[in-house]
């Protein structure tokens, strides 16, 4: 990105303000319980699914409330979630999702960058693959990808005008 930013706004990379390490859990560890799962398959209805851990075949992420997921698979897709509050359940996520935690930024501020077209087509810059759900983004990409943060008072302004006219 290279035109001027308004005063005040700052553009950083994705790894300087917040690609954590998250815990792993295997959730056939854990048959009984039950999980809130972000997958890639129930991001088309907006919700998290609610299912057993002996139903969740491999290893996923544990994930917390307001952390912004970018799915790395098929990048073509245009698939950026936020998690929900946390309710009775564990939140985990499918590990083609690629978290981001951070407090330098809203996250529906956040999301509503990376779904940007700018933002996408920066993402399938760097990719592996042959195409379809077999690309993905890599990982070393998606941490240089820039991102242009305004002061945390107009970001929630903006992602308040951006979720009413979505």
């Amino acid at each position: 990105m290279s035109e001027e930013l308004p005063p005040g706004w700052t553009e950083v990379q994705l790894a300087d303000i917040g690609l954590p390490s998250t815990p792993k859990i295997n959730p056939q560890s854990h048959k009984t319980e039950t999980f809130e799962l972000y997958s890639v398959p129930s991001f088309e209805s907006g919700s998290p699914e609610t299912v057993q851990g002996i139903r969740i075949a491999s290893t996923r992420q544990v994930v917390e409330p307001g952390d912004v997921l970018l799915c790395r698979i098929n990048p073509r897709i245009n698939r950026v979630w936020i998690v929900g509050p946390k309710g009775a359940h564990r939140q985990i996520a499918s590990t083609e999702w690629v978290v981001v935690r951070t407090r330098a930024a809203d996250p529906r501020f956040l999301m509503w960058q990376m779904r940007s077209e700018a933002f996408r087509e920066r993402l399938l810059e760097d990719v592996s693959g042959v195409g379809g759900s077999l690309m993905r983004a890599r990982s070393v990409g998606i941490e240089k990808l820039a991102v242009r943060l305004a002061p945390l008072a107009e970001q929630r302004r903006i992602a308040i005008v951006q979720v009413r006219q979505h």
